[in-house]
Formats: C-alpha cells, sequence, structure tokens
C-alpha cells in the first residue's frame, strides 16, 4: 500500500476505532422476574407444526447468491464446509426455499436462524451464514417473504407478513431440531434490519431459542414506518395517511400501532434476558433511526450495545466486524461448559 493510499484510510480507521463502541452489557445477576399477568399474549405466533419428513434437502454450491463480495469472502476463508437447499412447505401448502450450512465434523453443532433486509438479492443472510459457519455454526435460512411496499396499502399486509415470515422459521426449527448434526438445545437467531426484528420475534415466541444478536435494528415499528427514510417506506406511509385523511404522525402512530404492535419486538421485549441478546445499529442511520434501537436496548433490559459510525447503507465497512462480535456473543452463549 502507497504513503497516499495509508494517509487516505487513515481517518477511517481513526473514526472506526473511535466510532466502534458498546453500551451497557448486563451483570451476572438474571433479571426479575416479570409478572404473568403483565405479559401479552404470544398466540398470534400460533402455527401448524411441520412434518420434517417433508421437508427436501439436496447439495447445492457454497455460493447461491451473484454476488463478487460473497466470491471474494469464499475465495480467503475456509471452504470445508458443505451447503444444501431445502424446500417445506409453509401452513398453506406452498413451497418455502431454504438454505443450509453445516461445518465440518460430526457435530451436533450449535446453529443459528438467520433472517434477511427487506429487499434485494439474499447476499446479507448469506454473508452472515457463510461467516458463521467458518466459526462453527450450523446456519438455517429462508428466502425472504417480500412486504412489496410499493404495492401495500394496509398495515395489516405488512403485519402479516412479518408474522408469516417468523411461522416459517418456527417450522424450519421443527425440522432443524430433528437433524443429526444440530444440537437442538443450542439455537439461536440472527438478523439485519427487518431481518432483525424478526429475528427478535422468532426469539420472544420460541423458547426453542436461547437468544442472538440483531443489527442495524430497532423497535416501536409503528414509528419506525412513519419516520424511515427509505423511499417505499415513505410512499407506503405517504399513501396511507392520504387515504385515511390523516396528517400529522400523532395520527399515523394511533391509527398504525394496533395493526403493528403484533410484530412490535417491543411488545414482547421483557420476556428475553438481557444476557442472552447483542445489537447493534447505525448512529447515522435515517431507515432505521439510532432512537428507535435505543428505544428497543431500554426494553430488553439494555444488553449489550453496538454503535456503528454509519448509516444504514454505509454499514458495509462494520457487516464483517459485527457479525464476528455477533459470533463472539454466541460463544459466550451457545459455548459455555
Amino acid at each position: 500500500m502507497g504513503r497516499a493510499s495509508a494517509r487516505c484510510l487513515a481517518p477511517l480507521l481513526c473514526l472506526a476505532l473511535l466510532g466502534c463502541f458498546s453500551t451497557g452489557g448486563t451483570g451476572t445477576e438474571p433479571p426479575p422476574p416479570v409478572p404473568p399477568e403483565s405479559l401479552p399474549p404470544l398466540d398470534f405466533f400460533d402455527y401448524k407444526k411441520l412434518d420434517p419428513a417433508s421437508v427436501s434437502i439436496q447439495p447445492e454450491g457454497l455460493t447461491v447468491e451473484q454476488s463478487w463480495v460473497l466470491d471474494l469472502y469464499t475465495l480467503f476463508h475456509s471452504r470445508n464446509y458443505k451447503a444444501f437447499r431445502l424446500v417445506m412447505q409453509d401452513e398453506a401448502g406452498q413451497d418455502r426455499i431454504g438454505h443450509l450450512l453445516l461445518p465440518p465434523g460430526d457435530g451436533p453443532f450449535p446453529a443459528v436462524v438467520a433472517f434477511e433486509i427487506l429487499d434485494g438479492p439474499h447476499d446479507v443472510s448469506e454473508g452472515m451464514a457463510k461467516s458463521l459457519v467458518n466459526r462453527g455454526y450450523a446456519v438455517a435460512r429462508l428466502e425472504r417473504r417480500a412486504l412489496d411496499l410499493p404495492h401495500q396499502n394496509n398495515a395489516d399486509v405488512v403485519r402479516e407478513r412479518l408474522r408469516e415470515g417468523v411461522i416459517d422459521a418456527r417450522r424450519l426449527l421443527d425440522w432443524l431440531v430433528t437433524h443429526p448434526k444440530i444440537d437442538p438445545a443450542r439455537l439461536a437467531a440472527a438478523g439485519v434490519s427487518i431481518g432483525s426484528i424478526q429475528a427478535l420475534l422468532l426469539t420472544e415466541c420460541d423458547r426453542r431459542i436461547r437468544g442472538g444478536f440483531f443489527v442495524m435494528t430497532g423497535g416501536n415499528v409503528a414509528g419506525i414506518l412513519y419516520d424511515s427514510s427509505e423511499t417505499p417506506v415513505r410512499e407506503f406511509r405517504d399513501r396511507m395517511m392520504a387515504q385515511r385523511g390523516w396528517t400529522t404522525r400523532e395520527q399515523w402512530v394511533s391509527g398504525v400501532s394496533d395493526f403493528t404492535k403484533p410484530v412490535d419486538p417491543l411488545t414482547y421485549a421483557s420476556w428475553l434476558d438481557p444476557r442472552n441478546l447483542l445489537i447493534a445499529s447505525g448512529r447515522f442511520d435515517t431507515v432505521i433511526p439510532q432512537s428507535y434501537a435505543q428505544e428497543l436496548w431500554q426494553a430488553l433490559g439494555e444488553p449489550r450495545w453496538y454503535k456503528l459510525p454509519c448509516g444504514h447503507y454505509t454499514v458495509f465497512p462494520f457487516f464483517w466486524w459485527a457479525i464476528a462480535r455477533g459470533a463472539d456473543h454466541l460463544d459466550s452463549l451457545l459455548r459455555k461448559s
């Protein structure tokens, strides 16, 4: 590297060193128990269990998505894991496509259910899976159910899509816990952006999940839908407000909260032990503003929280670092002697 390149990179490295810091991290004492009568019902996530024998599995290439980033990562990292394509059915009998990575060895391995971002290819969850399998974790992920916000006009559709993604993951778990190379007592969830919200919901509603890590995350779905700078989200918000004659943020939050509360991780946050969780957010994020990460952090009981010096779409320089910190957290959660 030349001197000019080094001078150009120096400010970025300094920013990274100064900006990536964590808040919280709970002590060794468990949180006080929450009175059962104060907990919201979780029957919203009740589902029809999957017959594990109905899942089809076959080997596939080590890289699924067409991505030079994934190709480079695969080139420079271990490639001795095994990859499989899954086909399972949802509750309506429609095919859902998934992918499984298994580390080398006999197992049984701790496993992570990984969730994808809102839109685009599935390279974020695949990148996460590649990083985690190289840390010794089996990783299962399903291809997303698209929210298709440009064509939606009702908050209940968004709610149902988020619910369906969580139910799909619960059915995936029904199969995963029967796999001879998976340890059913060591399961976690992880996700990025909207995937982090679904991963949290899975952690909250399914006791097979011990904990997890959640990147570029936040709570208060109604508020996020109003304040997000994401173009499809803003257009969805504006269409709904025009149809209903709403003109203020207060009207939006009041009108939408009843729909979004069942798929808001804040609703069930008190169920979780903060020691089992790690969150990360972007200090300059305008898609899920950091104020919503703050709200989630407080509701979850102040777990460890990494604040990254980036926005939502500028997280890439810190992505692998954040996933590595998530893997460190999983090591402490799932690999204790």
